[in-house]
């Protein structure tokens, strides 16, 4: 198998590859495509014009050839024929804490009661609280709504003092009809 990785110095995923390939003890040839602007030409090919990095071609023994643009560890995995390596376990000294269940809880089903007592008020110093505690109080001693509030005059603006004259052209007298 012959494995090329066309890399940066720079590039997380490339470095993150590099660690990959080491750690599954994979030959590859690293090819940078900052000290050598022909692998950058080479890379363009070969990524079908990808301008990321990394990019890596596995040629297997077999003869297929894979193209891998970027790199996820899960898709060399696959493309590799390889499984996860786990995580070490810890060391045998160290204790680890045995799992905690929790029980799921059921909430209870509501059942059909009764009307409830009336809720006492709420006494607080705040205004809006007094008017809520008020009106609590209200509603637990009354069942009838309370009256609608009192209807407000609306207020006319004064209006300048008019001659006598000027009143009397402007708001002509109505005559007194008599009552029959």
């Amino acid at each position: 198998m012959k494995i090329v990785v066309y890399t940066t110095s720079t590039c997380e995923f490339s470095k993150q590859e590099k660690a990959y390939l080491q750690k599954h003890n994979l030959q590859f040839e690293e090819r940078n495509i900052e000290t050598n602007k022909d692998f950058l030409a080479e890379m363009m090919t070969v990524g079908n014009n990808f301008a990321g990095t990394p990019v890596t071609k596995i040629e297997k023994d077999d003869g297929t050839i894979s193209v891998l643009k970027g790199f996820t560890e899960e898709e060399f995995n696959n493309v590799l024929g390889l499984e996860a390596k786990p995580e070490p376990s810890p060391s045998p000294t160290t204790p680890t804490p045995p799992p905690v269940t929790v029980e799921p809880t059921v909430a209870p089903t509501p059942a059909v009661t009764a009307p409830q007592a009336p809720v006492p008020p709420v006494v607080d110093d705040t205004p809006l609280n007094g008017v809520m505690s008020k009106l609590q109080s209200q509603m637990n001693t009354d069942s009838t709504p309370p009256p609608p509030p009192a209807p407000v005059a609306p207020t006319n603006p004064p209006q300048p003092e008019a001659s006598a004259q000027e009143n009397t052209a402007a708001n002509p007298a109505i005559p007194d009809f008599p009552a029959k």
